[in-house]
């Protein structure tokens, strides 16, 4: 942060600590421009402020992210042998009996059968359903275009919108008219 931006938080400190609260909202008033500089240099310290104790967090959660992702691979690799060499007992087991399980108090371990897993190539299978006419496997998505809705349609005075080509009204959607919003932009330091 730069001295000029320490300046003007320093002087916002000492004004907010020096005055009760009733007297910071009677003194401090916009009159000007130069009353409206002066709050716009006060804005941009804060943001730069914010911007300092952002970046701050954001390299100390990296550093404990890259600690954590460490410590869990660390703790994967030794899930991963533990699980391993319990396999590889409860085949040897298994081969034996096929009907094999185990229970102790931390755990238990046996088998389970799995559903077949399906790979899709998802253009050709659409290709190939299409092409032999099995229209029962296609789904087809409906939804509303608002670009093209937008675009051509009118919107009334009490908020309804009509399609200008036929006339017709168009349920269950209306405009709102929204207030202008203020919109202050700071030179950052």
């Amino acid at each position: 942060m730069n001295a000029l931006v320490q300046m003007e938080l320093d002087e916002l400190q000492e004004l907010a600590f020096n005055l009760p609260e009733g007297e910071i909202k009677q003194r401090f008033r916009i009159t000007d421009l130069d009353s409206l500089n002066w709050a716009l240099r006060k804005l941009a310290a804060l943001e730069a402020k914010r911007k300092e104790h952002e970046a701050l967090a954001k390299k100390e959660y990296e550093r404990i992210k890259a600690w954590e992702e460490k410590m869990t691979r660390d703790i994967e690799e030794h899930k991963q042998f533990f699980t391993m060499l319990i396999e590889e007992f409860a085949r040897g087991q298994r081969a034996s009996d096929p009907k094999w399980k185990a229970s102790t108090p931390f755990g238990k371990v046996g088998f389970r059968k799995q559903q077949p897993k399906w790979v899709y190539d998802e253009q050709k299978a659409l290709e190939s359903v299409e092409s032999t006419g099995l229209d029962k496997f296609i789904r087809v998505k409906k939804e509303l275009d608002k670009v093209a809705l937008k675009a051509s349609a009118k919107v009334l005075d009490d908020g309804r919108v009509i399609d200008t080509e036929t006339g017709v009204f168009i349920e269950g959607v209306s405009v709102t008219e929204q207030p202008e919003v203020l919109k202050v932009e700071v030179v950052e330091s």
